[in-house]
């Protein structure tokens, strides 16, 4: 017995001169410590779960205030069905003859991604030029495409993430977008106003389509 107990020593010994005690070389039958080495275990693995936690809250967080403009551009495959957009319809075009100010439509935008048709709601502008004809604008703004939106008491479109400022007809005003906001192709057929919604390159100085 007296060997068996010296032999058992001699390995907890080894095991606390190296650091390095395993749960796994444990015997519960003979060495009343091996509840220390489940709890250490435990511990360290409470401590990498709590870290891999808060790495990804963090990162999900930076994401969230940054990537989402960034992201847009990512997903240019999906996002630029515009090449082969349909029309899409705005409203009655008589609902526009009188407007004094931008109006802010949704439409429902069907998008290809692969084989599948997505629906996505869109906000547009609708305007009117210096000429009278009914004008449709991009909400994306063209210096690293954040939404825009339309303030009455400034008579403006504003960008809230850079600053970037428009003229009711999408004329670029002050701030870091390289142009205007982009007009898209419109028509109105058969009373309808209709739209073909369409993704262009970010911070460039002329309308370029995505590809």
């Amino acid at each position: 017995m007296s060997t068996s107990a010296d032999n058992i020593s001699a390995k907890h010994l080894a095991e606390s001169i190296s650091g390095a005690q395993s749960f796994t070389d444990c015997d519960f039958s003979q060495n009343s410590d091996c509840g220390a080495c489940l709890k250490q275990e435990a511990a360290q693995v409470s401590r990498r779960a709590f870290f891999a936690s808060m790495l990804g809250a963090c990162a999900g967080a930076i994401a969230s205030v940054i990537g989402l403009p960034i992201l847009r551009y990512v997903l240019y495959p999906v996002q630029n069905a515009a090449k082969g957009q349909k029309w899409t319809l705005i409203g009655d075009a008589q609902e526009f003859e009188n407007i004094a100010a931008p109006v802010t439509k949704t439409i429902a935008l069907v998008q290809r991604d692969g084989w599948r048709e997505v629906v996505s709601e869109q906000a547009v502008f609708v305007t009117r030029s210096d000429a009278g004809q009914l004008r449709v604008l991009s909400p994306i703004c063209p210096h690293l495409g954040c939404s825009v939106s339309w303030h009455d008491k400034q008579n403006k479109f504003i960008c809230p993430c850079h600053g970037g400022q428009f003229s009711a007809d999408g004329s670029r005003i002050s701030g870091p977008p390289p142009r205007g906001l982009d007009v898209l192709d419109a028509e109105v057929k058969d009373g309808k106003l209709q739209v073909q919604f369409q993704y262009f390159k970010p911070n460039v100085p002329d309308r370029q389509l995505l590809s």
